[in-house]
């Protein structure tokens, strides 16, 4: 599968908008799991985090380890991998009593999104969980980094540049929070930023990963 030159050169004229942007991520070392994350807050303190290994490539379906903490208000809270409601893998989490559920999703369109099996999610369990004030969910995933077809495009995020990404959020609960396929209200706030994927590389990833399992 590969890209049209159509779709190759929108991207090309994206990436190159993207590299030119300020990064609205900060480089943070959690002490806790040993990750180094980029990190962004948005204004109702939700945090978005990733990690990557050192030596991922631009172009290939590479590990990322995605880390949310939201406050316990939050119904659900989104993180668009590609920056758009539509057409990129969506990781989509709230809270089931003192459990957190994850769901992976993609959006066809302005609706709910439905269930998207081509990313693989393992839930790293030391560093998930729920308090009185906010639940956290740390998750490895492998096919949030690459992902498209011939039709649509391929798409990749470089881990050695910045990227547009995108939030969503609503107070309301999901329909059934037990289960991961539930359905739920439209958000109440979207929002946009420019992450800087490179200060989230980390030379001992996969031991971090397994340290936090």
């Amino acid at each position: 599968m590969r890209c049209t030159s159509l779709v190759a050169a929108a991207s090309a004229v994206a990436l190159a908008g993207t590299a030119l942007a300020q990064a609205d991520s900060t480089q943070y070392i959690d002490a806790v799991t040993g990750f180094t994350f980029s990190q962004y807050v948005n204004d109702k303190g939700i945090v978005f985090r990733t990690a990557l290994p050192a030596d991922a490539q631009v172009n290939a379906n590479y590990d990322a380890v995605l880390q949310l903490i939201v406050p316990i208000s939050v119904g659900w809270a989104g993180f668009a991998w590609g920056g758009s409601m539509t057409y990129d893998p969506l990781t989509i989490v709230w809270v089931n009593g003192a459990d957190v559920v994850l769901s992976s999703r993609m959006a066809y369109g302005y609706y709910v999104p439905p269930a998207y099996d081509d990313a693989t999610y393992t839930v790293l369990k030391k560093a998930t969980h729920v308090n009185a004030t906010h639940y956290q969910l740390t998750a490895l995933c492998l096919g949030c980094t690459l992902w498209g077809d011939s039709d649509t495009g391929i798409t990749s995020i470089d881990p050695t540049a910045k990227g547009s990404l995108a939030f969503a959020f609503a107070t309301a609960p999901v329909t059934a929070p037990s289960n991961n396929a539930s359905s739920f209200s439209i958000h109440d706030v979207v929002g946009h930023w420019t992450h800087d994927f490179s200060v989230a590389a980390n030379d001992d990833f996969n031991a971090t990963v397994a340290k936090n399992l």
